[in-house]
């Protein structure tokens, strides 16, 4: 697939058929996520793959909109590793462009996604690093939910009126 099909394609889907997502297919995704741009390279992303159906259950509550974890095959909690930060105020953008490649892999291999936000969500990110057991300077950025799912069609958002040419 073309990756300007897989810009269009790219849909939140929130039901998922149980097959099992395979491993090579995950890791794809996150070669994808990897090659992201980065502030003064610092690549401050690190994955957490989850398949058991407990641990998916659990991150399902963290917040109202994380329930489509519940019933995914697979689920990818997205983290800033702060150790690795060179450039600070930059790394929610780092890992923002790595997480958008890795959706838009997962469109190419045929795999629907959904991204329920956890930064900068004090509360949640605290969860999150509880229930996933994370070490001290290893923070919670963004749950994702993978799966199969017949949902991912085209609708064109584009909207000229909020394209401005040279001024306001």
């Amino acid at each position: 697939m073309e990756l300007k099909e897989a810009i269009k394609l790219r849909r939140s889907v929130r039901k998922f058929e149980s097959t099992p997502v395979e491993r090579e297919k995950v890791e794809e995704m996150l070669r994808a996520a990897m090659q992201a741009p980065s502030a003064h390279n610092q690549q401050p992303w690190e994955f957490l793959v989850v398949e058991d159906r407990d641990k998916l259950k659990e991150l399902s509550q963290v917040h109202q909109f994380a329930t489509p974890l519940a019933e995914a095959p697979l689920g990818i909690v997205v983290l800033l590793n702060r150790r690795q930060l060179k450039a600070e105020p930059f790394w929610q953008q780092d890992i923002a462009a790595a997480v958008q490649n890795m959706m838009l892999q997962a469109v190419d291999l045929g795999l629907g996604t959904v991204w329920m936000g956890i930064a900068p969500v004090e509360h949640n990110m605290a969860r999150v690093k509880e229930m996933c057991q994370l070490p001290e300077d290893v923070e919670a950025f963004g749950l994702f939910a993978v799966g199969y799912s017949d949902r991912n069609r085209f609708k064109d958002r584009f909207d000229s009126s909020r394209v401005h040419w040279e001024t306001y």
